[in-house]
């Protein structure tokens, strides 16, 4: 896919989402240690709601718990987005509702199918990880960011998980810029109802869940849970039920599906 690798049309982004709140300024970069860390310093200056930071390839991509992201250079999708949401402080992180159900309706669009929610912060297609994203405090607001694998090679994916790329899943390379254009279009909407109506826009992130029915395994900690997750709540903790019937809630920590579930999925049942 050597012909795809070219440097991302930024100019065409930003013409295309002028006049919207979500991508009213765009900072372009070749490559940072990471569009997270670029928003925080917009922050620091007085950057108002709504400034994306993208760029063609991060030296420091991070994920969730600090995990670092690989991304070859001018393959992913790589922005964040600094937002000074006008909600309760405690609701703030909640903005990765929004971002992700943006994405996913844009990966609907380029792909045909609509990438499942992994709680808490993945977006899933045909049973492997596509992409992640990630929420930060920053002085007065916080920072969503996202990074999907578009046009990387197979060879090219060593995530601790199965990955996938976009343009595998569809069979020929994808625009960068078209899915760009589709996600940040589609967060201006999703930001708004966010703002407007909290639980509408929790009601959508929790019908998009990879793991509500399935058996899954949680990492919490040094400890091991499983069980069948049966809900993902409004301050978003994932509730799974264990084969005693006690239900665990999990604010934070790793849920993977577990095998015989996955080989389940994998041969389309």
């Amino acid at each position: 896919m050597g012909e795809t690798r070219k440097p991302l049309r930024w100019w065409e982004v930003a013409q295309a989402v002028r006049g919207q709140r979500i991508g009213r300024r765009l900072v372009y970069r070749a490559e940072v240690d990471s569009t997270m860390d670029v928003c925080h310093a917009l922050a620091r200056a007085g950057a108002e709601t709504g400034v994306v930071a993208v760029a063609d390839g991060q030296t420091a991509g991070r994920g969730r718990l600090g995990r670092a992201w690989h991304a070859p250079p001018r393959t992913c999708l790589l922005f964040s987005v600094l937002l000074r949401p006008t909600l309760p402080q405690e609701q703030w992180p909640h903005a990765l509702w929004p971002l992700a159900l943006a994405l996913a309706d844009a990966v609907e669009a380029a792909a045909g199918a609509r990438p499942p929610i992994k709680w808490p912060n993945d977006l899933m297609l045909h049973g492997r990880k596509l992409g992640g994203l990630l929420a930060e405090a920053t002085g007065g607001g916080v920072v969503v960011g996202a990074g999907l694998n578009v046009n990387v090679p197979a060879a090219a994916l060593a995530l601790e998980q199965p990955a996938v790329s976009l343009a595998d899943a569809v069979g020929h390379p994808v625009s960068r810029e078209g899915l760009l254009i589709a996600s940040l279009r589609s967060f201006e909407r999703w930001y708004r109802r966010w703002l407007a109506a909290p639980e509408a826009v929790w009601d959508a992130w929790r019908a998009g869940s990879y793991l509500i029915g399935r058996q899954v395994e949680v990492a919490a900690g040094s400890r091991r849970y499983t069980g069948t997750a049966i809900d993902q709540d409004r301050d978003g903790y994932l509730h799974v039920r264990a084969a005693d019937g006690h239900t665990h809630r999990f604010a934070a920590g790793d849920a993977h599906v577990r095998l015989q579930s996955a080989e389940h999925e994998e041969r389309g049942a």
